[in-house]
């Protein structure tokens, strides 16, 4: 067990000898911060937002600024590596004493810290200004810490202890299942503000430990449990009304013609979505990157009541999409009634609860709506952007090899890639507890439907012999070494007026709200679904499908539609 303490004080700060404080230029801050950068490997623009504690610039912002620092025109003229986007390496002009110019101090009614000057907790200062009120947080293995007064630090240290010591055995494992973190979690102590403890599952008993696995996984037999172990799991389920949550079997509508049908539009999907709910008479599987969109809330959460096998969702509640602002929508097309908030995400998220939706969360990108009348693979979310304003591209399909195979698929992601899920509770709160991915489901091998390491290498493959023309439609475009396979002369590429994207070598078209993903092989074969041309790590380790086909009459109904929807 480790214990944090935030700690009230004042910090201070003092001018060392023999050195003056020297003004430093916007140009020269940002290149010192650039040298910085890059010598410590953060050297994209997202990573220097993220570790510099710039977020409240936009990417396109930072961007301008790096140019004008370098006085180049052009955002590929910063970078080392175009394709990666990875900033040129530059030298730092300050020398040691102008970046040590001050000591750092904290003080408190425990004692005196010594800080580093790169110490993260150090606040901002103003020009004249030597201390400043503050918090400090310490982590504690023990009850002594460098500089403080070991007596006080020893009775926080029992103190906390005996908190835990003293929480019944079912509050442990509540608060355990609700860290999506499978090994760790937190314990926040009552009425000590600022104390926090930090658990382990070495930490506890093995009666308690046995429990929460249990609790997490898939759902076993009980009754090959020890029985202080069955007693904790039946109490818990009891109290909490957490049982497995397990998909049914679930089986497509044989008695409905097979029937395709392909949607490349703007502002319709909403209708398209609607009547895949409405019409589902069994089971709805949904998986949407946000749901925020309150009409089609309501009607999913009507439908709950009312479908024999229920609703199940896959969405991703971290932290970075639920606080993530759906920028397709803008103030200055008045449409208000679209803006989006955290209260929102988490109303249309109790709503959902309130009517035993099941819930579970993972990195899933993947947009897919099915019952077992259609099923819906495309690039739509539940958003206002998607549903009203946004280009977006989807394939619907009805009792076929492909509409089964979106069922076992959506299966698969469920058991297979889920981190956490929503525990009701009689409050309705949102609760959430991290699961143990289940290892006794494969996936279904439709070589139709491609996550967006398969949709990698197939691409590869498939340019590696083609020599035809590529049109590439979607919303951020990052080929990676795909780019090798791209011939610049036979590639069209569309993306998202919105994103920043620069390519000395290919010439980038922008459209407005372009959120659909499409690439098309002249008319050898087509790929349509969720996945951006996109292929950095952090985008390919999402779940996402893309569906590719190489039928004729559907490559050219999606031609037909694409240049329908230009002209």
């Amino acid at each position: 067990m480790k214990i944090q303490a935030r700690i009230s004080g004042k910090f201070q700060r003092t001018k060392l000898t023999g050195t003056e404080s020297q003004s430093v230029s916007l140009k020269e801050f940002i290149t010192e911060i650039q040298a910085i950068a890059t010598e410590n490997r953060r050297r994209t623009p997202q990573l220097v937002r993220q570790s510099f504690g710039l977020n409240f610039l936009s990417e396109s912002v930072l961007i301008n600024l790096f140019k004008q620092a370098h006085g180049v025109n052009r955002e590929s003229q910063l970078y080392q590596i175009k394709s990666l986007r990875l900033l040129a390496p530059t030298v730092s002009k300050l020398d040691a004493d102008h970046v040590s110019t001050y000591s750092y101090t904290f003080s408190c009614d425990l004692g005196i810290l010594e800080l580093a000057p790169d110490d993260p907790q150090i606040p901002i200062w103003n020009p004249d200004v030597t201390e400043q009120e503050g918090y400090y947080l310490i982590t504690l293995d023990k009850s002594h810490y460098p500089g403080l007064d070991s007596n006080i630090l020893h009775v926080i240290w029992n103190y906390a202890r005996q908190y835990w010591q003293n929480l019944p055995d079912i509050k442990k494992i509540h608060l355990a299942l609700q860290s999506l973190n499978v090994n760790n979690f937190r314990v926040v102590v009552e009425n000590k503000s600022g104390l926090v403890l930090l658990i382990s599952l070495e930490d506890l008993s093995l009666e308690l430990s046995t429990a929460i696995l249990f609790l997490r996984g898939d759902g076993g037999d009980v009754t090959k449990l020890s029985e202080m172990v069955r007693s904790l799991v039946q109490e818990y389920q009891s109290r909490y009304r957490c049982h497995p949550i397990k998909l049914p079997e679930l089986e497509v509508d044989i008695n409905l013609p097979p029937q395709k049908w392909i949607f490349i539009q703007r502002s319709q999907h909403r209708s398209i979505l609607q009547k895949i709910i409405q019409e589902a008479q069994k089971f709805l599987l949904i998986s949407s990157y946000i749901i925020e969109d309150e009409h089609l809330t309501k009607l999913i959460c009507q439908k709950a009541l009312e479908l024999p096998q229920g609703v199940w969702i896959l969405t991703d509640f971290r932290d970075q999409v639920l606080d993530r602002l759906d920028e397709q929508v803008i103030d200055s097309f008045g449409r208000s009634q679209y803006q989006r908030s955290d209260d929102r995400k988490r109303d249309c998220l109790i709503q959902l609860i309130h009517t035993n939706v099941h819930i579970r969360s993972g990195a899933f990108h993947l947009k897919t709506y099915i019952s077992e009348k259609h099923a819906y693979l495309g690039s739509c979310n539940l958003t206002g952007g998607s549903l009203d304003f946004n280009l977006e591209a989807g394939i619907v399909f009805r009792n076929n090899p492909a509409h089964q195979s979106l069922v076992k698929l959506f299966r698969y992601f469920w058991e297979k890639h889920s981190q956490g899920e929503i525990i009701p509770n009689e409050n309705y709160n949102l609760l959430f507890r991290g699961i143990l991915s289940s290892d006794h489901i494969s996936r279904d091998h439709n070589p139709q439907f491609l996550t967006p390491n398969q949709y990698k290498a197939d691409l590869i493959r498939e340019l590696s012999n083609f020599s035809g023309q590529v049109i590439i439609y979607t919303r951020s475009f990052q080929p990676q070494e795909i780019e090798a396979y791209l011939k610049p002369s036979n590639t069209r590429i569309f993306i998202d007026s919105q994103i920043s994207c620069e390519s000395n070598k290919f010439e980038i078209q922008r459209m407005r709200y372009l959120h659909g993903k499409i690439t098309i092989l002249e008319n050898k074969l087509v790929y349509i679904g969720g996945v951006n041309f996109n292929f950095s790590t952090q985008a390919l380790s999402l779940h996402d499908l893309m569906y590719k086909t190489t039928d004729m009459m559907e490559i050219n109904l999606i031609l037909e539609k694409l240049n329908s929807m230009r002209n």
